[in-house]
């Protein structure tokens, strides 16, 4: 049981991966994953100034982040 539920986990995990890495494409952005899963954790869950596209890209991608920085 525990095995199948690591790999549903890792299953989403590597498609918000995916879409995070889309939509960075799809914007023309040069921030990578890392990138945007630290100003996440790091600064805006903290409620520090971070960027215009930054915000942005966190507005789009509020659920993908949830995965990534999911425990």
């Amino acid at each position: 049981m525990k095995i199948f539920e690591m790999r549903g986990i890792r299953v989403e995990k590597k498609e918000a991966i995916k879409n995070v890495k889309q939509f960075i494409k799809d914007r023309q952005y040069t921030y990578k994953v890392h990138d945007i899963v630290e100003s996440y954790q790091e600064y805006y869950k903290k409620g520090w100034y971070i960027s215009y596209t930054m915000k942005d890209c966190i507005k789009h991608l509020k659920e993908e982040l949830e995965v990534l920085t999911a425990a």
